[in-house]
């Protein structure tokens, strides 16, 4: 980890490389590449995955996945400032986000409903 000159801060990702992460970004536990311009940091205390995105060849904050909630209320938690639309099924129901109202996504995850779902899906 080093420092650079417009406050952006070096960080290894455990491949070994080196990627620039926007000043003020939390230091992650470690990093996941999963694209040139998509990196994952992985905070196991705060049970959180946070999401970087490369602009002008900084990695930038774009949002967050979150599973503080799920032991307690089985419940997901997406944050991102930078919400366009949501969409379910494929594409099939979109919810749009022309002023910018949506941050936050709640998921609650079910055992049940996968059960049900799953003999639906099997035509039980």
């Amino acid at each position: 980890m080093s420092n650079e000159p417009d406050g952006s801060l070096l960080y290894e990702a455990i491949t070994g490389k080196q990627h620039r992460l926007e000043k003020g970004i939390e230091t992650p536990a470690f990093m996941i590449e999963l694209s040139d311009t998509l990196l994952i940091n992985v905070h196991i205390a705060a049970k959180r995955l946070d999401i970087l995105i490369k602009d002008q060849e900084v990695f930038r904050y774009i949002g967050d996945l979150s599973f503080s909630g799920l032991d307690e209320e089985g419940k997901l938690l997406f944050h991102s400032l930078g919400i366009n639309h949501v969409h379910f099924n494929n594409r099939n129901i979109r919810i749009d986000n022309p002023e910018c109202k949506m941050s936050t996504i709640f998921v609650k995850l079910s055992l049940d409903k996968k059960r049900e779902t799953e003999k639906k899906l099997q035509g039980l």
